[in-house]
């Protein structure tokens, strides 16, 4: 498993890609999804799962 760290400058937030043989889940992720897409693609790993662990106005639900 690989676990990659993403920090969002002047917001305080993490968020992570959690992959293993090929998929990934996405925890956390904020609205600018760009940069995890292509850390995805660069692994050639497909997303199968997005999950929140608290609402947030950052985050892409919007919560």
């Amino acid at each position: 498993m690989e676990v990659v760290s993403f920090r969002t400058p002047g917001l305080g937030d993490q968020t992570y890609l959690l992959t293993h043989e090929g998929k990934g889940v996405l925890v956390d992720p904020q609205r600018d999804i760009d940069r995890f897409l292509r850390a995805a693609a660069e692994r050639d790993v497909e997303l199968r799962f997005v999950l929140e662990t608290h609402l947030h106005n950052d985050y892409v639900s919007g919560g």
